[in-house]
């Protein structure tokens, strides 16, 4: 990215734990094409918190979003954007792969129903779309538990990430995963009127929406270390000055520029995280332990498997 920094973004010229050496280069891959998700990561730059961190970052759009975790595993990227709620999984299949951050700390994924679907219970006999087996069979069943259904009580289809359209095309009564500050404001704004039910309220464990994972081998590296402070020093920025950052992403970036994008701007800000770096220890021993009450993992794993905790210098 090219920084295109405004006077009321003009940080220090420099700070003086800054690096005096040329930049050092981070790549981070996406979890999707960019998109409000992604504002702190576009603010540390437009603030010039990469730069004075010593760092010049690349951020790169995945061909295939399952890809990203993969790649840095495999040292194609230094960082990528992932879902804790995959971390599990990808820990007990033995990809070398820690958390070293966090991007958004709020759940987004919520279940949403055709106009009528009132409650949970009205689900049943009815079809719901899904998109990855695992993760949202196991939230699915407990939000059902939570009204006295089960999976049984329903019909589930595969619609391969195409939620709106399954849900629009009425091919389906209700579709999970899709998130709260996306396709439900899109469905809004197409006039659908749709029924959102979010997963937390329902039994499922608080998570964090999206991850920074890196190659267990480099989850210390000292780049990594000053892109955390760096997107720490973003977020603030973002927060403080949200729709001069979103004015210059639009500059760069002419496709955001649509009714989706802004309303997803402002829908983002409030679940940003403010403190990356920072490892809600509890929170992710009690996902992987709900994880692991589902099935969708076989085996304990210690946080150590899976992530780093900055607290004390260790995986």
């Amino acid at each position: 990215m090219v920084p295109i920094l405004g006077t009321i973004l003009a940080g220090p010229a420099a700070r003086a734990d800054a690096p005096d050496s040329a930049p050092e280069t981070v790549t981070v891959i996406l979890d999707w094409f960019l998109n409000a998700d992604h504002a702190a990561l576009l603010a540390a730059e437009y603030g010039g918190a990469f730069r004075r961190h010593g760092l010049r970052v690349k951020l790169i759009a995945p061909a295939d979003p399952g890809s990203p975790a993969r790649l840095v595993a495999a040292g194609q990227a230094d960082l990528a954007i992932s879902y804790q709620t995959q971390l599990g999984m990808l820990a007990e299949q033995g990809i070398p792969l820690l958390r070293v951050g966090t991007l958004i700390d709020t759940p987004l994924d919520t279940l949403i129903a055709a106009p009528g679907i009132r409650s949970l219970a009205d689900l049943k006999g009815r079809t719901i779309g899904i998109s990855m087996a695992g993760v949202d069979d196991a939230v699915l069943a407990t939000m059902l538990g939570s009204v006295g259904l089960s999976l049984s009580d329903v019909r589930q289809v595969n619609v391969n990430f195409q939620l709106e359209q399954a849900l629009m095309s009425h091919s389906v009564d209700a579709v999970i995963g899709a998130t709260r500050t996306y396709e439900l404001i899109d469905l809004q704004q197409k006039g659908v009127s749709p029924v959102a039910f979010y997963p937390e309220e329902h039994g499922v464990p608080l998570n964090d929406e999206l991850i920074f994972v890196a190659a267990r081998d480099h989850a210390h590296d000292a780049r990594i270390v000053r892109f955390m402070a760096a997107l720490e020093e973003g977020t603030n920025t973002l927060l403080n000055h949200p729709d001069t950052i979103l004015a210059q992403a639009i500059k760069e970036h002419p496709e955001l520029d649509t009714p989706l994008n802004r309303a997803a701007w402002t829908a983002i800000l409030p679940r940003v995280c403010k403190q990356p770096s920072v490892l809600n220890g509890r929170r992710y021993r009690a996902f992987m332990a709900f994880l692991r009450e589902r099935g969708v993992v076989r085996r304990d794993l210690a946080l150590s498997a899976y992530a780093v905790d900055p607290a004390d210098g260790t995986p």
